[in-house]
């Protein structure tokens, strides 16, 4: 399996990193801002004119907002639909409060996701019931865990020729490649992939091995369309 990794596109909570009123003004599911819808067309355009070589034959993303409306227009160019994945979430789920007091935050209605893709698929385990956020502690224990859960889903996929892209995020991203590479378990303050906003990783899974051909690979934007 070819495995792409792509980093939803700039939200608004990133918009707010490094302000001093952060804590108070960070959303729990934060929506895209302009550049990062602008990101993702870009990126939906890319993947359509065959920038990488090779077509896409399966969309996965995340439940939260901005994985959602980064995989709409990449749904509408490729003409596939796109399935949700219960566990692909961000470290930490939604949730209000700071890092080791999070609380709760449920997801948005179905109906209200599927307003913004309409080629989303929900998944078989919530049976058209809402997502409940995924809060969790703030260990990497745990998100490795989740990741492991992630790279089984993906790993069950038949072997077919194409990509199979999955809309992620920067710290579960960490995680999941890891899993997918037989790295050590990560700590919380040493992360080790640098993931811009809608860039392109790719991982070939095969018996035995798993190798990353490229990381964060961002030549399809436009000049000024970069951030992290």
């Amino acid at each position: 399996m070819k495995l792409l990794l792509i980093r939803h596109g700039h939200s608004v909570n990133n918009g707010l990193e490094g302000s001093a009123d952060y804590a108070a003004l960070r959303q729990p599911d934060p929506p895209l801002t302009d550049l990062g819808q602008q990101q993702m067309k870009r990126t939906a355009l890319a993947l359509a004119s065959g920038h990488l070589g090779e077509p896409v034959i399966r969309l996965y993303t995340s439940l939260m907002t901005r994985g959602i409306q980064s995989a709409a227009p990449l749904a509408a160019a490729l003409n596939l639909p796109v399935q949700g994945l219960t566990l692909a979430y961000e470290c930490g789920g939604l949730n209000t409060g700071p890092a080791g007091h999070f609380q709760p935050v449920a997801g948005p209605d179905v109906s209200i996701l599927r307003g913004i893709c309409p080629a989303l698929q929900w998944p078989d385990d919530l049976l058209d019931q809402p997502w409940e956020g995924g809060c969790e502690p703030w260990e990497a224990a745990t998100f490795a865990q989740r990741a492991a859960q992630v790279a089984q889903t993906l790993r069950a996929q038949a072997e077919a020729p194409g990509l199979v892209c999955l809309i992620t995020h920067h710290d579960f991203a960490q995680f999941l490649m890891a899993e997918l590479l037989g790295l050590p378990q990560l700590d919380l303050e040493s992360l080790v992939f640098r993931l811009n906003h809608a860039s392109l990783s790719l991982l070939e899974t095969g018996p035995g091995r798993t190798t990353l051909h490229w990381l964060n690979r961002t030549d399809h934007l436009l000049t000024g369309q970069q951030s992290h």
